[in-house]
C-alpha cells in the first residue's frame, strides 16, 4: 500500500529503480534502490529510520550519469513487511537540494523518456 497523503508534487514522478546511495549524518551509507524519482525528489524503501527533516549526501546513479547533491528527509512512513512477521522498514520521502541544474536536467529527461515508453 503506497502513502495515501495529498499530493503536492511540484515535479512528475516515474517509477524508475535505480542506484542510490544515501550518505548519513553519521557517516553511514545506506545502498538502496529507488522506487520512484523526480527531478525535486525521490521515494525509497529501506530498514533503518532517517530522521525527519535531517540532511543525507546522495548519489544517484540515472543510466550512465552520477548526481551527486544534497537531500532532506520530508517523510517516512513505517511499514511491516508483508513477507517477515515483526520486521519493519521505511517508506521514505527525499527531497533534492544543493542538486546543480543540470543533475536535475539529467533526471526529468530520463523520467520524460520513461513516461514515453510508457504510453
Amino acid at each position: 500500500m503506497d502513502y495515501q497523503g495529498m499530493e503536492k508534487r511540484r515535479f512528475v514522478r516515474a517509477k524508475f529503480p535505480c542506484s542510490i546511495s544515501i550518505h548519513t549524518l553519521h557517516e553511514h551509507i545506506i545502498t538502496t534502490y529507488t522506487e520512484n524519482i523526480s527531478a525535486g525528489g525521490v521515494r525509497v524503501i529501506i530498514e533503518e529510520k532517517l530522521e525527519m527533516s535531517s540532511t543525507v549526501g546522495l548519489e544517484v546513479q540515472i543510466n550512465k550519469n552520477i548526481i551527486v547533491c544534497k537531500g532532506r528527509i520530508v517523510w517516512v512512513v513505517d511499514r511491516e513487511s508483508p513477507y517477515k512477521k515483526g520486521l519493519r522498514y521505511h517508506d521514505t520521502g527525499i527531497e533534492f537540494y544543493e542538486i546543480n541544474e543540470n543533475d536535475r536536467r539529467v533526471i526529468n529527461d530520463a523520467i520524460e523518456e520513461i513516461l514515453k515508453c510508457e504510453k
